[in-house]
């Protein structure tokens, strides 16, 4: 059987992350950076061609391809550019919840309407393939060209535009793989990682593997995942006040509120005497990242109900899972959950286990 380097490629970060280890994580990092750069001095001379199979100029074709997005992709909206209009995407990469796009002469955008539609809000990593793009979020706004990388939060308002024909490749990163590796309320979104930086290089080239394998199965796609998170860390953090004293304390403060979640007396004074700081200093901590400590406590809550009843299948009692994260009652679960899911626990308890 010949060698397949890209099939080689995707082994590698799964054997290693099935190990789980720091030194894995490392390793990983280390083997990615080595098949980028033997991919690259091999293949200098080969030129990807890409098969588009498009909807061209007309509002039946242009309504099409929206449907379409919206099946694939989650509730969008989309408005003509005016001129010519093509449009396609596929469903790419296996188990990994990936697609990939290509545009002509639209804007693709949500608004809260369409957040409130679209049920878990997870990430978009966003991986430019070739020709141009704008994208805007939280008052940032990107040039894309090929090989840029963007992320972008579901939760939040935001806008693709395509005046020339564009192709991305679109990647759900899960909120909590964001929140674990990266810290939620850290991330830069809808500023680019630079094509010419190495880490956009090495992430792109082990997504646009990854999405030639339609047989990867859930834990490569975990692996993957992880994997994703960790190479573009240190540039989605990159303008992080690193010497804000603050910066410390509010770590420390997230740090404890998830390892003692489920207290349903965690409130500010306890936070602040676990990690050796007044109260005043853990307000101003998270006053200095526009979220309230209650506000990220709940936040947190929710979020861990929400994978622990997607890793149940559904099939649990609620009233477990209201004690269990620390919420007084079901009464005020169920209200703090539809208010930022817009459903209740029930709707998507149903729809875990439909799944």
């Amino acid at each position: 059987m010949p060698f397949r380097p890209d099939t080689f490629f995707i082994a590698v970060v799964v054997s290693l992350y099935r190990n789980g280890s720091a030194g894995s994580r490392r390793a990983i990092l280390t083997f990615v950076c080595f098949l980028v750069i033997f991919f690259e001095s091999n293949n200098k001379q080969k030129q990807e061609v890409i098969s588009v199979s498009s909807y061209t100029s007309g509002t039946h074709d242009f309504d099409k391809w929206l449907s379409n997005i919206n099946d694939i992709c989650g509730p969008f909206l989309a408005s003509p550019l005016g001129g010519r209009f093509s449009g396609s995407v596929e469903k790419v990469g296996g188990s990994l919840n990936m697609s990939k796009v290509s545009i002509q002469g639209a804007d693709l955008y949500r608004t809260p309407k369409e957040i409130q539609k679209s049920g878990i809000p997870d990430f978009f990593c966003v991986f430019q393939i070739r020709g141009r793009s704008l994208v805007e979020q939280v008052g940032n706004r990107s040039s894309l060209v090929a090989g840029d990388i963007v992320l972008v939060d579901s939760a939040l308002p935001f806008r693709f535009s395509f005046q020339e024909s564009s192709q991305q490749i679109s990647l759900i990163l899960p909120r909590q793989i964001v929140e674990r590796i990266l810290n939620l309320s850290k991330v830069e979104l809808g500023v680019k990682i630079s094509a010419d930086s190495h880490i956009a290089r090495f992430a792109s080239k082990l997504v646009i593997e990854a999405s030639l394998h339609e047989n990867l199965d859930l834990e490569e796609g975990a692996a993957i995942l992880d994997s994703l998170a960790t190479l573009i860390k240190p540039s989605v953090l990159k303008s992080v006040r690193s010497n804000d004293p603050y910066d410390k304390v509010f770590r420390a403060a997230s740090e404890f509120v998830k390892d003692n979640i489920g207290e349903p007396g965690l409130n500010a004074p306890m936070v602040a005497s676990n990690i050796g700081v007044s109260v005043r200093s853990l307000y101003r901590a998270f006053s200095g990242d526009s979220i309230t400590l209650s506000e990220y406590v709940k936040t947190q809550r929710l979020e861990m109900c929400v994978d622990y009843i997607k890793a149940h299948n559904g099939k649990l009692n609620l009233t477990e899972v209201v004690y269990k994260y620390g919420f007084g009652s079901p009464s005020y679960f169920s209200t703090a959950f539809k208010g930022r899911y817009g459903m209740t626990p029930s709707d998507f308890k149903k729809c875990c286990a439909a799944s």
